[in-house]
């Protein structure tokens, strides 16, 4: 693996990623909505030394064109790997047009690796889909479980399947690529974990749920680790997960946590209702990624907490 093109590189993950590629020495080509000088300071910075092109994913059929413009040379072991996916506010919104316009996106993002003669594709997916998959299939006259992520993950789980389709007629190989959690420094998103971490820094009530569904953290750099390796060594037409390989009750990191970062408040666990299904160990399990890339998480649950904690006293 030489080359990638990395849609979403603007993002959380994203950013990361190509910043791991190119310290690998790999030329990335990086695609973003924003322009550069509106791009976060610590995102720029890791983005600094790749090839850079605003292309909002409406437009993302004009690639073709601007890397010719650019005069970039694509070559034929190339590795396209679409992390990009937005919506009108938020992810989680609720927008079913939002949503559903990121399939037909991912669809062109897939034509246009196509006709670069991109040797694979990996779409990345999303940890939501083992919920809603799930969640499509209860007895709306018996269960009353919701989850907020449901539109957002459908459309995912419909991308998914459209590109199955299309991608049985080429010969670039299609992979799906699901994950953990992913806990790190510089999300902007309202996380679980995050959350809690914060309130025992400020010393704020810890009321919970029960604390007993499972759940998966991985690091950054495991993540991006796990991404490489599957653009290096995955087949063609499979689904991987990156993770820990352990998942755990969710009740267990917060203790863990609270190991590290005691803030003298009483924990409470089962004072808030959990109403959503829950996730069996299988549907967090690596083995696939394991047995075909040689893949192994390499981080701690404590030194992801740690580093998160730092980054919260570095910003003070």
């Amino acid at each position: 693996m030489k080359q990638a093109i990395v849609t979403g590189a603007t993002g959380f993950i994203g950013s990361y990623f190509v910043e791991f590629l190119n310290k690998k020495g790999i030329e990335v080509i990086a695609i973003g909505r924003k322009k550069f000088q509106d791009i976060s300071k610590v995102r720029k910075k890791r983005l600094k030394h790749v090839k850079y092109i605003k292309i909002d994913m409406s437009k993302i059929y004009s690639l073709k064109e601007e890397i010719k413009k650019k005069k970039f040379k694509i070559s034929n072991s190339c590795i396209f790997i679409n992390l990009a996916w937005g919506g009108k506010k938020r992810l989680s919104d609720l927008n079913i047009r939002e949503q559903m316009m990121n399939v037909v996106w991912s669809v062109d993002a897939f034509k246009i690796a196509e006709e670069l003669n991109c040797k694979k594709f990996l779409q990345i997916g999303t940890m939501e889909e083992a919920f809603t998959n799930k969640y499509l299939t209860l007895n709306y006259k018996l269960n009353n479980e919701y989850n907020r992520h449901v539109i957002y993950s459908v459309a995912k789980i419909i991308a998914k399947k459209a590109l199955k389709l299309i991608s049985k007629k080429s010969k670039m190989k299609l992979v799906y690529v699901l994950h953990s959690h992913v806990m790190a420094p510089d999300d902007d998103k309202d996380s679980f974990l995050q959350v809690t971490l914060k309130k025992l820094i400020n010393k704020s009530e810890l009321i919970f749920s029960s604390g007993e569904q499972l759940f998966d953290v991985v690091s950054e750099k495991d993540c991006a680790d796990g991404y490489y390796l599957i653009c290096k060594k995955g087949l063609g037409g499979k689904e991987y997960w990156v993770g820990s390989g352990k998942p755990r009750p969710l009740k267990e990191y917060v203790k863990r946590m609270y190991a590290l970062y005691p803030s003298g408040k009483k924990m409470q666990f089962g004072k808030l209702k959990y109403n959503d299904v829950k996730l069996s160990k299988n549907d967090f399990s690596i083995k696939n990624l394991v047995k075909d890339t040689g893949y192994r998480s390499k981080n701690t649950y404590e030194e992801i907490v740690t580093n998160l904690y730092n980054s919260f006293e570095k910003k003070k």
